[in-house]
């Protein structure tokens, strides 16, 4: 007899048992865990999203409090660690493999390997421009994200940029120039997961 989780038998109430062991079956890879990657992966895990490997090699800080899924307690203790114990709580049966190192062009392959589809959540530039030229031409899907800070307009977007590659977010804002605020952050991260989802499951 099969055991479900409590999140698993909630979401048996709305999803059939097919998209279930469609969400169960992909693994997503996650580069970053801040602002972005630390909120779409608790949707995607909300949503039925088994399998993840996440990247960061960052720490908690008082500054990401107000955007990112983590806690007070928490505070000064590395992302990836603290984002699986967070992902945890929410259903104790997910697979979660993290590595808590920098993400460059020759590690970034190692790590997602057996990703099924790669989601760029990080905060840099030539970070993000590193992802799309490791990633872009990739068969498997790619989200990015670009343009999420300070509130009001420029409103989000999503762009498809190929058949398995999308970028979300205003294209425009910078934290350079506005502050990171939870609710343009957590629109990105949102839209990054119902893309994946849309990928798993069709439209």
């Amino acid at each position: 007899m099969t055991t479900f989780s409590s999140l698993q038998e909630g979401l048996s109430r709305y999803l059939t048992p097919d998209q279930l062991e469609k969400l169960a079956s992909v693994t997503v890879g996650i580069a970053g865990c801040g602002g972005l990657g630390s909120n779409c992966a608790f949707m995607l895990a909300r949503s039925g999203v088994r399998n993840f490997v996440i990247v960061d090699y960052d720490v908690v800080d008082t500054s990401n409090l107000n955007r990112q899924f983590f806690f007070a307690d928490q505070v000064g203790m590395t992302k990836v660690e603290v984002g699986r114990t967070n992902l945890l709580r929410i259903d104790s049966t997910l697979n979660i493999t993290v590595h808590n190192c920098q993400i460059t062009p020759t590690t970034a392959p190692q790590y997602f390997a057996g990703c099924d589809i790669i989601v760029e959540a990080l905060d840099s530039i030539d970070g993000k421009k590193m992802m799309a030229a490791l990633y872009l031409s990739d068969p498997r899907l790619f989200v990015s994200a670009s343009g999420m800070a300070g509130w009001g307009e420029p409103y989000m977007q999503k762009r498809k940029i190929r058949d398995d590659a999308v970028l979300v977010g205003d294209f425009t804002t910078d934290i350079a120039d506005h502050p990171p605020m939870a609710p343009k952050v957590l629109m990105a991260a949102a839209m990054q997961a119902d893309v994946v989802l849309t990928h798993i499951l069709g439209k």
